[in-house]
C-alpha cells in the first residue's frame, strides 16, 4: 500500500539505480527471461495522450515546516513548499497530501551533494509550475503526535479538513486546493473530499485500493500473505522512527524521519514517537469474511482517538457497527459520498501493481463527475516499466505532467484536457498508448473454450469431457509479481520464470495466431470445476507464448470458489464483471460430486499477441509465495475441470475492433476536443 517512490528523490535513484540493475540482471538467468534492459525505447507516449510541456515559473523552492495544532489539541507536522518567485502578496493553488508514512525521508548528509532535497518528482513538477504545495504527517504517524486505533481512521478526515481551513488562509493561498496522493496517500485524499471543502478543485488517486477486502486483504476471498505480515511490520517500523527491514539496503542511503523546522533538539519528535506506541495493530487473523470485523473494540489500545473513531463509526452505521466488517474502512463504502462532492478526480495505476488497476477502474465506473480521467500504463507500483518488450528502469512516461495537464485544466483554467480522451492506455506488446471515451473500450468478445487435451479453441466440444489436475502446493509466481511491489521493492524483470512455474499447473494453449489480437479489458473466465474435497483454490493466468516456447504473464485472477455469486446481493459499486459478496452467509461448501461453474474477473489489461504466438490459460490451485489457505478451510488435492456440452469451461477475451481507437486518436491529431463527459 505504501509508495517510497514518492519519497524518494529524482537524482538519489538516479546514483543507486545502475547497481541495483546490475544486480538485478545477474539474478534474473531463467531461459524465458527474455526481457532485455537494453531492447529499444521505453514507455514514453505515443498517440494519445498528449504530450504536455509548459514554460518553468521556477527552478528553485523553499521548504519550511511546523507544527498545526489541531482542534483537539493534538499537533500535526506539516511542511510547506512555496516556489521562490513568490512575491510579496502573491497567490498561488495550493496541493495538499497527506502522508501516513513519512512526509518528507532525508538522504544522509554526506549524500546531499547529489540532489538538492527531498521531493518526489510530482511536488518539483508542479512547484515549477506556480503551485504551493503541503504534505503533513498524518496523526500517529511520522512527526506528528496522536495515535492510530486501525488504519484509515475517520479522525484523518476531520485533519484533512482543518489544514485545508488554514491553507486557505495563508497569504500565499489563492484559496484554490488540489489533494493528492499515491497508494495509502491516494486513499486519504480519497477521503479527504467527504468534507466536500470548497476549496477542493479537483482530486488525484494514485494506485491505492479501492474495496479494502477484495483488493488488499483477501483477494478472492483468499489471504493476501506474507504482504499483510510485511505491510503491518512496515507500519510498526516506520512509526518507531526506523527504516522499513524490507528497504535495509537504502539505509546507508537516507535518515530517519524530519523534525519541523521548531524543535532543533527532536524533543517533540521524539515524544511524537512515544505516543505512536499507543497505534493498535489491526486484528487481520480473525478476518474470513466481509462481514468479519477488524474493529472490535476489545482488540484495540483503548485511547482518546479510539474512543472518539468508534462514535464516529457509530453515527454512520449504529451501535452495531461491527456487522460492517471491514466496509467502515474502505473507500468503497463511501463512493456516493465521494461521488456527491463534485470534484474530478484523476485516477491513475499501473498494469501490475497488485490489485490497483482493477481500483482504479472501478472509481472510473462508479465517479461520475464531468472530467474525470483514468490512465493505466505499463509501470509497477515504484514506477518502474514493466513491459517484456522494451527497456527497464524508470518509467520514461512523464505521469508529473500528466498530472500537472489535469490540474492546470481544472485549477488555472487552461483548458488543457481539450483534446485527450477520459481514458488512457498502453498496449504492451504494441507499445503505444491509445485513448477511448469508455472503459473497457469498444471491444469484441473473443471466447476461447478448454478443452480436455489441454487445447483452446473457438468452438466447444459437443462432447462431455473432463481433464485431472492434481493441485502443487508448490505452484507460486516467484518473488518478482504484482503482489512483490507494493511495499517499495522494485520490479525490474516481472515473472521472469512462467516457463518453469507452468509445469506445476494444467495448461491450455491456442494453435499459433493467423494475425495479431490486441486485447483490452478484463477477461473473464468460466471454469466448471468439481473438486475432491468440500472447496478449492483457482488461479487463472492468461499468458503469451513465443514460438521459442517464452512464456510472458499477462494478467491473472484467483478465487476461493466457496465463495458464490448471489444474484440477489444487492450490488456495493458498479464492476465490469460481477462481484462477490465474500459474506459469510454466502459461503458454500461443495456437495460430494457437485460440479460449479466458477466466474471469475482476471485483472484489467491491454496486451497484443503476436501473430505466431500462442495464447495460453495457466490454472494452478495455490500460489504458495502470496496467498494462505484461510483457516476455515481444507482445499482440495484434486480437480476435475468440466469440458465441452453444457460444461463448456472457457475464458473470453475483450478483443478490440480493429481501428476501434482511430476515433479518439484522429481526434487529438487534428485538434478536434473530445467530449469529457463519461458515455453512459
Amino acid at each position: 500500500m505504501p509508495n517510497l517512490t514518492k519519497s524518494r528523490h529524482k537524482n538519489l535513484w538516479v546514483a543507486i539505480f545502475l547497481s541495483i540493475a546490475c544486480v538485478s540482471l545477474l539474478q534474473s538467468t531463467s531461459a524465458d527471461a527474455h526481457r532485455s534492459f537494453f531492447k529499444g525505447l521505453s514507455d514514453q507516449a505515443k498517440g494519445t495522450p498528449s504530450v504536455y510541456q509548459t514554460p518553468r515559473t521556477s527552478r528553485h523552492y523553499t521548504q519550511t515546516s511546523q507544527y498545526l495544532t489541531m482542534s483537539d489539541g493534538t499537533k500535526i507536522a506539516v511542511d510547506i513548499y512555496l516556489p521562490d518567485t513568490v512575491k510579496q502578496g502573491s497567490k498561488l493553488p495550493t496541493m495538499f497530501e497527506q502522508s501516513r508514512y513519512w512526509r518528507v525521508i532525508q538522504p544522509k548528509s554526506y549524500l546531499k551533494f547529489l540532489y538538492w532535497t527531498s521531493l518526489s518528482l510530482y511536488r518539483s513538477e508542479f512547484l515549477s509550475h506556480g503551485y504551493a504545495w503541503v504534505v503533513s504527517d498524518a496523526r500517529g504517524a511520522g512527526a506528528s503526535f496522536g495515535d492510530r486505533p486501525w488504519e484509515m481512521p475517520p479522525l484523518d478526515i476531520s485533519d484533512s479538513k482543518e489544514i485545508m481551513d488554514w491553507i486557505v488562509k495563508q497569504p500565499w493561498s489563492n484559496g484554490d486546493i488540489g489533494v493528492v496522493g499515491h497508494s495509502y496517500s491516494g486513499n486519504m485524499a480519497e477521503f479527504a473530499l467527504l468534507n466536500k471543502h470548497p476549496a477542493v478543485k479537483a482530486a488525484g488517486i494514485l494506485s491505492s485500493p479501492f474495496d479494502v477486502y477484495a483488493d488488499v486483504l483477501r483477494p478472492g476471498g483468499l489471504v493476501n500473505q506474507p504482504f499483510i505480515d510485511n505491510w503491518m511490520q512496515l507500519n510498526r517500523d516506520f512509526d518507531s522512527d526506523m527504516l522499513p527491514r524490507n528497504l535495509n539496503f537504502l539505509r546507508p542511503l537516507l535518515s530517519h524521519m524530519k523534525p519541523v523546522d521548531e524543535d532543533k533538539n527532536k524533543r517533540q519528535l521524539r515524544r511524537a514517537v512515544a505516543e505512536h506506541k499507543k497505534n493498535s495493530p489491526m486484528s487481520l487473523d480473525k478476518l474470513n469474511f466481509r462481514d468479519d470485523s477488524p474493529l472490535s473494540e476489545k482488540d484495540l489500545h483503548p485511547t482518546k482517538t479510539r474512543d472518539v473513531s468508534v462514535k464516529i463509526l457509530q453515527r454512520r452505521y449504529g451501535m452495531e457497527y461491527e456487522k460492517m466488517g471491514v466496509d467502515p474502512i474502505s473507500p468503497s463504502d463511501y463512493w456516493k459520498e465521494f461521488d456527491a462532492a463534485r470534484v474530478p478526480v484523476y485516477m491513475s495505476a499501473g498494469w501490475i501493481e497488485g490489485s490497483n488497476s482493477r481500483a482504479a477502474v472501478n472509481r472510473f465506473l462508479n465517479y461520475t463527475t464531468p472530467g474525470s480521467k483514468l490512465i493505466l500504463g505499463p509501470w509497477e507500483h515504484d514506477f518502474f516499466n514493466i513491459s517484456p518488450f522494451t527497456q527497464g528502469g524508470l518509467s520514461r512516461f512523464r505521469i508529473d505532467r500528466e498530472m500537472l495537464k489535469f490540474f492546470d485544466h481544472f485549477m488555472l483554467n487552461k483548458n488543457s484536457l481539450a483534446n485527450d480522451a477520459p481514458v488512457h492506455y498502453y498496449t504492451l506488446g504494441e507499445e503505444r498508448w491509445h485513448g477511448s471515451e469508455t472503459w473497457p473500450p469498444k471491444n469484441s468478445a473473443k471466447v476461447l473454450y478448454l478443452e480436455a487435451d489441454t487445447s483452446m479453441k473457438e468452438t466447444p466440444s459437443k462432447v462431455p469431457q473432463s481433464t485431472i489436475y492434481h493441485v502443487n502446493k508448490e505452484s507460486g509466481t516467484g518473488k518478482s509479481s504484482r503482489w512483490d511491489c507494493l511495499l517499495g521493492n522494485v520490479l525490474f524483470d516481472p515473472y521472469p520464470s512462467r516457463k518453469q512455474e507452468d509445469k506445476l499447473n494444467i495448461c491450455f494453449d491456442t494453435e499459433p495466431l493467423k494475425e495479431n489480437w490486441s486485447v483490452t479489458g478484463n477477461p473473464v473466465a468460466k471454469i466448471f470445476v468439481k473438486p475432491s474435497g468440500k472447496d478449492c483454490a483457482l488461479f487463472v493466468y492468461l499468458e503469451d507464448v513465443a514460438p521459442n516456447g517464452s512464456v510472458n504473464y499477462v494478467t491473472e485472477g484467483e478465487v476461493l470458489c466457496g465463495h458464490t455469486l448471489n444474484a440477489t446481493y444487492p450490488l456495493k459499486y458498479k464492476t465490469v464483471a460481477p462481484l462477490r459478496s465474500f459474506r459469510k452467509k454466502d459461503y458454500k461448501p461443495f456437495s460430494p460430486g457437485e460440479v460449479r461453474k466458477i466466474e471469475l474477473e482476471l485483472f484489467p489489461m491491454s496486451y497484443q499477441f503476436k501473430k505466431g504466438n500462442r495464447i495460453r490459460v495457466s490454472v494452478a490451485g495455490a500460489d504458495k509465495n502470496h496467498f494462505k489457505v484461510p483457516s476455515f478451510v481444507q482445499l482440495s488435492d484434486k480437480i476435475e475441470i468440466m469440458c465441452g456440452a453444457q460444461h463448456a469451461s472457457q475464458i473470453s477475451l475483450p478483443v478490440e475492433s480493429i481501428g476501434s481507437n482511430q476515433g479518439a486518436l484522429e481526434k487529438r491529431v487534428t485538434g478536434q476536443p473530445l467530449n469529457l463527459k463519461r458515455a453512459k
